[in-house]
């Protein structure tokens, strides 16, 4: 799945025919791109995201730039065995800023770094770093 503001510019956008359609031209704007964070800013990002919480985890998808692109990796995310679905937005929080896909783990269940790799690149993202907070401290384990 591409990100919809990368379509929309590799089509010249919505305002490059005569029909300008006021929801595509709604969608271009409020898909606009975010550029891509230091790896300083997203560690920052994911220590205030997991802090204080319990049973989450932070993934860097690169290519993550816009709010758009959370329908697929929520989707694919989401249908984990190890997903708390009972969480908002079914347990798959999505930062586009900082590139984070943040998931709510069931209690009890073993994370797969695999699946969990596999469901983001499905999704037409690249999986690179798995962060958690082990005694308050930012733990990062590459999956690409």
């Amino acid at each position: 799945m591409a990100c919809l503001w990368a379509i929309a510019a590799s089509r010249g956008g919505a305002r490059g025919g005569k029909c300008r359609a006021s929801a595509v031209d709604a969608l271009e704007r409020s898909a606009q791109p975010n550029p891509e964070v230091s790896q300083d800013v997203r560690n920052v990002a994911v220590q205030k995201t997991l802090e204080g919480r319990t049973g989450v985890l932070a993934v860097y998808a690169r290519g993550l730039c816009c709010p758009s692109c959370a329908i697929g990796v929520r989707l694919k995310v989401s249908a984990l065995e190890f997903v708390d679905t009972e969480k908002p937005n079914k347990g798959v929080e999505i930062d586009p800023v900082n590139q984070l896909v943040t998931v709510a783990l069931k209690p009890g269940k073993t994370v797969d770094s695999k699946a969990i790799r596999q469901a983001i690149q499905d999704a037409g993202y690249a999986p690179i770093h798995i962060y958690t907070l082990v005694a308050k401290r930012l733990v990062t384990q590459s999956i690409e």
